[in-house]
């Protein structure tokens, strides 16, 4: 994945408690509680045409992140859109616009992990902030495949806690990131602690054997938008496609695999540890799959008209 600036991302302004910010002007209070404790959760969904693909359903994802958190207070749907609907309308941003939505939980009046301490001096529960952060956004993958490493680290599992919860805890995938940047590939392989394929650090992943698309289980990580997506295109184009236990045998032994993302939709990963996946080359499924994706973004019926009458 590049890490390269579109320019025009230097002037777009950020929503942050009704104010305009600058990417890189301070904006929240050392006692916000996302800041001081992790008590973040978030989604990012893309603009396309003057409307967010699947909003709907990324700010479900926020929703119950936010529950699993035991927040006291969440914002509406309708107040998270009208802040995406201004910062959008602010920056003229209307095609090719990735928008990280943040919630804090609010100010904390001392330095605990509580919840309890996220409360105004009249001892309420603080207002949640809300945060967009809108950036054009380029396609960051190789259109041709990627290369992936298994990596070392393990992903945490609902032994420990619910890992559903769409948070600002990022340490394992910031890892295994830093791992397979290290090796010189794009991505890393996570398993859990059974030995069975989690996701990769930045997206959920997939296998193809036999025609027969797999996936993990949602066990160690949030659903996903994407996934949902593709599960629900497998069914509509006749797929087989299911959920399931999915060992590293299984993996080295697959047809086609790959990860999937919000702007990326199905990114075929051709090289695996070194060795070649499948033919090394984008398998037909794979290759299926992202179109069935990028009509999908285009269909108004799967989409929010975010900027309608503006």
């Amino acid at each position: 994945m590049g890490q390269t600036l579109d320019p025009r991302n230097r002037t777009v302004l950020n929503w942050v408690d009704g104010k305009f910010i600058p990417r890189f002007d301070p904006a929240i209070p050392i006692y916000d509680s996302g800041l001081m404790h992790g008590k973040l959760v978030w989604s990012s969904p893309g603009l396309i045409g003057g409307r967010i693909f699947r909003l709907m359903d990324h700010l479900d994802k926020i929703r119950h992140s936010a529950e699993l958190n035991f927040w006291p207070r969440i914002p509406s749907n309708d107040e998270i859109i009208a802040a995406i609907r201004a910062t959008l309308i602010k920056n003229d941003m209307k095609d090719g616009v990735h928008i990280r939505i943040m919630l804090t939980a609010g100010n904390q009046l001392t330095a605990s992990m509580d919840i309890a301490a996220v409360v105004d001096e009249d001892g309420q529960p603080s207002a949640p902030r809300i945060i967009v952060a809108p950036e054009y956004r380029a396609a960051v993958y190789d259109p041709n495949g990627i290369r992936a490493i298994t990596s070392s680290l393990l992903r945490a599992g609902p032994e420990t806690v619910d890992q559903r919860s769409h948070d600002n805890n990022q340490n394992a995938s910031a890892r295994a990131c830093r791992e397979a940047k290290q090796r010189g590939v794009t991505t890393a392989l996570m398993y859990d602690a059974q030995g069975f394929l989690a996701e990769a650090f930045a997206s959920h992943a997939a296998i193809i054997r036999d025609g027969k698309l797999l996936t993990p289980h949602v066990r160690c990580c949030p659903e996903g938008v994407t996934r949902r997506v593709i599960l629900e295109l497998c069914a509509s184009d006749g797929i087989d496609a299911q959920a399931a236990d999915i060992s590293k045998s299984d993996v080295q032994a697959a047809d086609e695999l790959f990860i999937m993302g919000t702007m990326s939709g199905p990114v075929a990963v051709t090289e695996l540890d070194g060795r070649q996946v499948g033919d090394g080359k984008i398998g037909p499924v794979t290759r299926r799959l992202y179109d069935l994706y990028r009509a999908a973004t285009l269909d108004p019926d799967q989409s929010y008209a975010i900027l309608a009458g503006v």
